[in-house]
């Protein structure tokens, strides 16, 4: 082996060496804290029942909408009535899917990314013969998020359930989403369990 051989041989070993003793490793980022999860929340919701969307087109089950401080989320929206013996429901099944869009919710800016989406389902029934009503539902689906200089995946998976708050002079129905989302398990109130959002 030439001296030359060597040389070129020791500066790859070298290399090497260096590369491997770096310790500029980046550590993972901070997840979403408790109060930044129901920040989302309530920004995914708010995206979810805008009654005004900024539609960029539009198409046979939905469109792609442009958020309110940049980019984009395509939304697909099924609404279906099922009948089941006396049972009569109505079922809506919203999908989001966003592609930079930016929302402020809660003090917070968020940037979002489906991954791949979030899909919420709703269903509204009433059984003809006791007239008694169930409402049934579901948040799932997951996001790749950024806030300031912090990013991350949110997994979300909730399911709606209903009861009657008796602690007030009137009978009122109380509905919440209670899951896993961000890490965290979580329980938030739905403000509105009616078809659309």
């Amino acid at each position: 082996m030439s001296a030359y051989q060597r040389c070129t041989m020791l500066g790859a070993l070298f290399a090497t060496v260096v590369v491997a003793c770096d310790d500029t490793t980046t550590m993972p980022a901070e997840p979403l804290n408790m109060n930044e999860t129901e920040a989302l929340y309530l920004g995914i919701q708010e995206l979810a029942s805008d009654s005004a969307p900024n539609f960029v087109s539009v198409t046979a089950n939905g469109g792609v909408i442009a958020c309110p401080l940049g980019g984009q989320v395509t939304a697909a929206v099924d609404v279906r009535e099922e009948q089941a013996g006396d049972t009569a429901r109505l079922v809506s099944n919203i999908t989001l899917d966003p592609e930079g869009c930016v929302l402020s919710s809660e003090g917070y800016e968020f940037t979002l990314d489906g991954n791949p989406n979030v899909q919420t389902v709703v269903a509204v029934g009433i059984v003809g013969s006791t007239l008694e009503f169930q409402v049934e539902g579901s948040i799932a689906g997951g996001l790749d998020w950024q806030l300031d200089d912090r990013s991350g995946t949110c997994m979300i998976d909730l399911t709606l359930s209903t009861e009657i708050d008796t602690t007030g002079t009137d009978p009122t129905p109380r509905a919440t989403f209670s899951g896993m989302m961000c890490g965290h398990e979580v329980e938030f109130e739905a403000a509105d369990v009616g078809v659309g959002g």
